[in-house]
């Protein structure tokens, strides 16, 4: 047996039988029950024109690679000639295919970048005004 003293022993009684709940002058209480809130169905967006750059942009990366080609074999062709107007049209033929190669590369890569980022990373805009009615929304919405 456990030994307290005299005072201890009241208080000890008095929070054994007290309920705890008047202590605090409060009686629980059931949490109300959450309100559904209808989630809206994600809209769906036709990335066609993401798949259009894309595609667009790979057939150009890969046709730069055959005008760099064309220009090499021309290059060829220009150092083996002899004849001044085949070596004039030979020259002409290197830079004409040369630049149609970088030309062809560099509009490719922008349009790589751009189908990655409209399929990707860009969102698809909101309208900017909208028309809510209801008791707990704003009448009416402009974004900027």
């Amino acid at each position: 047996m456990i030994r307290l003293p005299p005072g201890w022993r009241r208080a000890l009684a008095i929070l054994l039988c007290a309920d705890p709940l008047q202590a605090a002058c409060v009686h629980a209480q059931a949490a109300p029950a959450f309100p559904e809130v209808p989630l809206e169905p994600p809209q769906q967006h036709s990335h066609a024109w993401a798949y259009v750059s894309l595609g667009a942009g790979a057939a150009l990366v890969g046709s730069s690679f055959l005008f760099k080609d064309r220009a090499d074999d021309a290059y060829q062709d220009y150092l083996l000639a002899t004849d001044p107007k085949t070596i004039e049209d030979r020259y002409d033929q290197t830079v004409l295919y040369d630049r149609l190669s970088r030309v062809s590369l560099l509009s490719g890569e922008a349009l790589l970048a751009t189908g990655l980022y409209v399929r990707f990373i860009r969102r698809p805009r909101a309208a900017r005004l909208t028309l809510a009615l209801g008791s707990a929304r704003c009448g009416l919405s402009w974004r900027f």
